[in-house]
């Protein structure tokens, strides 16, 4: 059986990342949605900072408005408040897609593919074992890497105080070189690309949360994909993963790095044309 696919791109990309995947799969029968998360390329960024499980929430609200026929219609309006809504923990019930929303019939199922941060909100959302979710691509996917106490230490340092000391007289001519290595070093580039203030609260946010809790929740058929050279997600985040969700599938792609959907977009194509031609 054939279901369409939802791709969730990554941290710094856009839809426009996958202008060579798309009508690849497409050309095999697929249709294929892909959309610009907050934050990145068309689509604005929230008005404060968010966590995964906000972007999970945005996600499957803009899937039903705009992909399936789940959810009910929803004004502007309310939509506009989703994005802007306030993301406290004091609020993480308010936030939460109302099941009950959704209707019973004709509800179409689909397949979520999640790339890097894409990833993380993909395992989110099949966490939560929605109904409408036929399967599960994960690939090079972020969220399982713990991170060395080292780095976070002097990742929240330079969040906190960097600006400051990079101010100083001596110091501000050597800033923005300093700022690179440093970043570059604790593991934290895209950070140091980032423009404005709640894109970067959130990118903390989101890289502080460790997702391994969560696997044992996915009932869902999942695949994961991942490059065996990938230097930003090493390929032991794909054995744990395979590890942690029952069931799993892992297919490693020799000599591919970080983004199989640009290195090798034909191999990647296929190897999920099959996997959903094989979903029952």
């Amino acid at each position: 059986m054939e279901y369409p696919i939802i791709i969730l791109h990554g941290w710094e990309a856009t839809k426009k990342s996958y202008e060579q995947l798309k009508p690849l799969l497409e050309q095999k029968g697929n249709s294929v949605v892909v959309f610009d998360l907050p934050g990145f390329g068309s689509e604005p960024a929230p008005s404060k900072e968010w966590s995964v499980d906000d972007y999970a929430d945005w996600t499957l609200e803009w899937i039903g408005k705009n992909a399936l026929s789940c959810y009910p219609e929803r004004s502007g309006s309310e939509v506009k408040d989703l994005i802007d809504r306030d993301s406290s923990p004091s609020a993480q019930n308010d936030r939460k897609v109302n099941q009950n929303d959704r209707k019973e019939e004709g509800c179409e199922k689909f397949v979520l593919f999640g790339h890097s941060f894409g990833g993380r909100i993909a395992i989110k959302i099949a966490a939560r074992q929605p109904k409408e979710l036929a399967g599960l691509i994960l690939c090079d996917a972020a969220g399982v890497t713990p991170r060395p106490k080292i780095k976070i230490a002097l990742f929240n340092f330079l969040t906190k105080t960097g600006n400051a000391i990079f101010s100083l007289p001596l110091l501000n001519f050597l800033r923005p070189l300093v700022r690179k290595l440093v970043y570059w070093w604790s593991g934290d580039r895209d950070y140091y690309y980032l423009r404005g203030d709640v894109m970067r609260k959130t990118f903390r946010i989101v890289i502080e949360e460790d997702l391994n809790q969560i696997l044992p929740k996915i009932n869902t058929p999942t695949l994961i994909i991942w490059g065996e050279k990938d230097k930003m997600t090493p390929l032991s985040d794909a054995h744990t993963l395979n590890e942690g969700i029952g069931g799993s599938l892992l297919e490693v792609l020799r000599g591919v790095g970080h983004n199989p959907h640009r290195e090798v977009p034909e191999q990647l194509a296929a190897i999920i044309d099959k996997f959903i031609k094989e979903l029952d």
